[in-house]
């Protein structure tokens, strides 16, 4: 039973359902005029009038909007089995008839509202069709004569007819509907598959040329070659005419074009962009994570590049994206074409968007691994300087022990040298007072020996005078003498010794 299995696809078109609407109409209109000049003799005018002017209600609200339209989809079938019926009730001897005319009902059904709600009005036009036999044998028992019309019956086979035609040219543009939406459907989705697949393609380049970039370790190399190797992928993965990278200048007043890649060929002249000279385009830049601009001599972010730089250089399109280093913007990757008019995706601008990201890493990469080096240095010359600290430091241990020694020594010096000036001091004074006292007496008699002289000039001849000042000077020089001679031992002298001195001195003297 599986190829009675109905699909529950449904195929609605709005232009096959208003043409159903516009024969349902013709139909409904062809019974209305038969009826007025012939007589059908199947029911009253006014049933027909009444049914025509449905019909027509239901074809004008189904063309005003979509949404009416799926409000009117279930009134077309419903319309017919309601006229099916009445016309059966007003002559009960149509049975015999209506049995065909309601074969229209989920025919149209299925054109209008499609297959599953077909289904249901079979069911109901079943259950109708069972419940007029029921009433036809009630009122008529098991069989009724029949009058036929040639006339009326002639003409509504003919109606019954265009009906059937009408309904299977709906159907058949429905179906063909159908099988050109299937078709489109299918370019679609084929047109959706290659581009997946070309997407697909780009995307497993850029990982490879990712991977590529990654293993070159190119942050080891300098910021020319990455910068000319991210602008070789660029033109590889995207067939780009122009691809350029440029950096601000330390005031970031102008952008510096730093390497540009032309249909091949490497520049690596220095050119220059003015902020002042384009501020929509750089206020762009600032604010936005890329700018794609199709139409870029008219697009509102850059065509203030017109005149200076897009037209010299023939370029068409733009897609441009800022390089950041700790969220601000240093630079931009700048992307051309100048063949024709190019229609950014979404692809491109993540594929730039990532490079440029890339390019910030890198710098930040080479930043930290300037400060690692720093840090490095620094250690070192930390280590160096701990190590030299360290060495001063037991020089100066050694140092400090024999300053301990040399204080110990120069204390016990000190105390000693006192004690000798001490010494020395109190023996100053004994002889400042032997000096003052006990030597004042030798030294006022040759004094007073030497002015009797000089007064009297007769008593330098005195034979006693004279002996007696030279024995004075004498016992003065004897004294003195002994007593430095004492002195210069460094003995202790004190006045009882003087005093013996001076003492025994002056009896020597007397003695001689």
């Amino acid at each position: 039973m599986r190829g009675l299995h109905l699909t529950d696809y449904k195929i609605q078109s709005k232009a096959v359902y208003r043409s159903l609407l516009l024969g349902h109409t013709a139909i409904a209109f062809l019974l209305l005029l038969t009826d007025i000049f012939v007589d059908l003799k199947s029911g009253p005018l006014w049933l027909y009038s009444g049914y025509f002017v449905l019909c027509c209600s239901a074809t004008i609200h189904g063309y005003r909007s979509d949404e009416q339209i799926k409000s009117t989809r279930a009134l077309t079938p419903f319309l017919i089995l309601v006229m099916i019926e009445l016309t059966f009730f007003n002559y009960p001897a149509s049975y015999n008839t209506i049995v065909f005319w309601m074969c229209f009902v989920p025919l149209v059904a299925l054109i209008a509202q499609g297959i599953r709600a077909s289904q249901l009005w079979v069911v109901i036009v079943f259950l109708s069709y069972v419940g007029n036999s029921f009433y036809i044998h009630w009122i008529a028992g098991e069989a009724y004569a029949i009058e036929v019309y040639i006339i009326p019956t002639t003409i509504g086979g003919i109606i019954f007819f265009s009906g059937l035609l009408i309904s299977i040219y709906v159907l058949y543009n429905l179906l063909g509907y159908a099988y050109k939406s299937s078709v489109e459907k299918n370019e679609e989705l084929i047109a959706l598959k290659n581009n997946l697949q070309a997407k697909t393609t780009i995307l497993e380049d850029y990982h490879a040329a990712m991977m590529d970039l990654t293993r070159k370790n190119l942050e080891k190399k300098g910021n020319t070659v990455m910068i000319e190797e991210v602008c070789q992928v660029l033109n590889r993965l995207l067939n780009l005419s122009r691809v350029s990278i440029w950096f601000y200048n330390l005031d970031k007043t102008k952008l510096q074009r730093q390497f540009l890649l032309d249909n091949g060929k490497v520049y690596r002249e220095e050119v220059s962009l003015a902020v002042i000279d384009s501020p929509k385009y750089f206020y762009a830049l600032e604010h936005k994570p890329f700018i794609t601009a199709p139409l870029a001599q008219t697009h509102e972010d850059t065509s203030e590049l017109t005149k200076g730089y897009l037209k010299p250089h023939n370029i068409k399109s733009m897609l441009d994206c800022p390089i950041y280093e700790d969220r601000s913007v240093i630079g931009v990757i700048c992307c051309e074409n100048k063949k024709y008019v190019r229609n950014w995706s979404a692809e491109d601008a993540l594929i730039v968007q990532s490079l440029g990201d890339y390019l910030s890493t890198q710098y930040k990469n080479e930043q930290i691994l300037q400060l690692m080096n720093q840090l490095k240095t620094q250690n070192i010359a930390l280590h160096e300087q701990r190590d030299e600290i360290s060495s001063m430091n037991k020089e100066l241990h050694t140092l400090n022990q024999k300053l301990i020694e040399t204080n110990g020594s120069l204390e016990s010096t000190v105390t000693q040298r006192t004690q000798e000036l001490i010494t020395q001091n109190n023996q100053l004074k004994e002889y400042a007072f032997v000096n003052s006292h006990m030597l004042r007496a030798p030294l006022s008699n040759i004094l007073g020996l030497s002015n009797l002289i000089k007064l009297n000039p007769a008593f330098s001849k005195d034979p006693e005078l004279i002996h007696a000042l030279y024995q004075s000077t004498k016992n003065l020089d004897e004294i003195v003498r002994k007593i430095s001679a004492t002195l210069e031992d460094g003995s202790n002298l004190t006045r009882k010794d003087i005093d013996y001195i001076i003492n025994e001195q002056f009896k020597k003297s007397d003695t001689d």
